[in-house]
């Protein structure tokens, strides 16, 4: 079954991808394509593709008395974060959550950069679907990853290592 939205997504960042690979050195298009990959990533309701949370953050939801806690986990965006009906956090930058693109923007960029053939969408299209791996964990979850590995390629084994467990991913 094709997303139409993701569809869409990669219709939009293909022609951009063929204009990088004429012009590798065009910094402002290879910033539109990662906000493009960015936007793509913040509606999962829409797209039908929940997010993944980690064991640490939906233990710290329950003690919040969040409804249905795995539910929100799934579906809240940083938009909702703070909402009383999201995930109740006191603030984005202070808070308890954190929104983490487990495969890093800059890596799906770099494997949209490094196709060969732009003569079809779905290349595009099953790298956007297959690196969607975007998951709710705890800030200090956060600033060990971050220590660890900031944008880097993050594999389930080093996850499990910094003791940081998704459910979806390495759980």
């Amino acid at each position: 079954m094709i997303i139409k939205k993701i569809q869409l997504y990669a219709e939009t960042i293909k022609p951009l991808l063929e204009w990088i690979k004429e012009n590798p050195n065009d910094k402002d298009v290879k910033y539109t394509v990662t906000r493009l990959i960015r936007f793509y990533s913040n509606t999962p309701k829409e797209l039908g593709l929940p997010y993944m949370y980690s064991n640490a953050a939906l233990q710290e939801a329950i003690k919040l008395d969040i409804d249905n806690p795995e539910e929100k986990l799934k579906w809240i965006t940083w938009r909702e974060q703070t909402n009383k009906s999201g995930l109740k956090d006191v603030g984005r930058k202070n808070g308890i959550f954190h929104l983490e693109h487990i495969v890093p923007i800059s890596q799906i960029a770099k494997k949209l950069y490094e196709l060969d053939d732009l003569d079809l969408v779905l290349p595009i299209y099953k790298i956007l679907i297959a690196n969607f791996k975007i998951a709710w964990i705890l800030k200090s979850e956060q600033k060990i990853l971050d220590s660890i590995n900031r944008s880097g390629i993050r594999t389930p084994e080093l996850l499990t290592n910094l003791n940081i467990h998704i459910k979806g991913f390495n759980n």
